[in-house]
């Protein structure tokens, strides 16, 4: 069975589903707001390896992402389907913008806040570029393919909603289950805390 990686926590999926769908029953943080038919791209996903081990970027993705992102491995979780046997590794866009943010709150070792917070500003103004040079097209395209009555429900069931509500409030419930652990106050806490590590190791034996 396939495995993939998201937000390195490994998952079991299986052949020919999409990164979204696995994501969703794990919990992974990950958006879905438009229920997985490509509009809101809340879902979308760098593929950090394995993209061998998917299936081409669709008609769907090529209208939101530009041919210079979808090469450096950003993909919609909703379009983006196993194909291979893995393992694929992906880290999700929702999950990257919340680790952005906490290196600007509490800075790890080594970085600094206002470094940090140009990282985070670059990727959200990128993003915000990526879909500003493809307006209108972008959007009267994924109308079209989409259709409008999808568009307006995306969820097309009450049991499809409830399923929405459902998932929603386990990606909420594994987020915040999941904090970022404080960074060290110095770069030497670390060769001490490993030091401390080795000494216990040592005086149990």
């Amino acid at each position: 069975m396939p495995t993939v990686t998201i937000n390195d926590v490994e998952m079991e999926a299986r052949p020919g589903e999409r990164l979204l769908d696995i994501g969703r029953r794990h919990g992974a943080h990950m958006g879905f707001v438009c229920n997985g038919t490509g509009f809101c791209q809340t879902c979308k996903v760098k593929v950090l390896a394995g993209s061998e081990s998917l299936n081409p970027p669709t008609e769907l993705e090529k209208n939101w992402i530009p041919e210079q992102r979808l090469q450096e491995g950003w993909r919609l979780g909703c379009q983006a389907a196993v194909r291979g046997r893995g393992p694929i590794t992906v880290l999700t866009n929702a999950e990257l913008l919340r680790r952005q943010t906490f290196a600007v709150i509490n800075p790890p070792a080594g970085t600094n806040a206002l470094s940090n917070a140009a990282a985070l500003l670059a990727n959200m103004g990128q993003q915000s570029i990526d879909q500003i040079t493809g307006y209108p097209f972008n959007l009267l395209n994924a109308v079209s393919r989409i259709g409008l009555g999808r568009l307006l429900n995306p969820w097309q069931s009450v049991e499809q909603f409830s399923r929405w509500i459902a998932d929603f409030g386990k990606v909420v419930e594994t987020t915040l289950n999941a904090p970022v652990p404080p960074p060290p106050r110095d770069p030497l806490d670390r060769v001490r805390a490993a030091a401390a590590e080795v000494r216990r190791a040592s005086e149990a034996g």
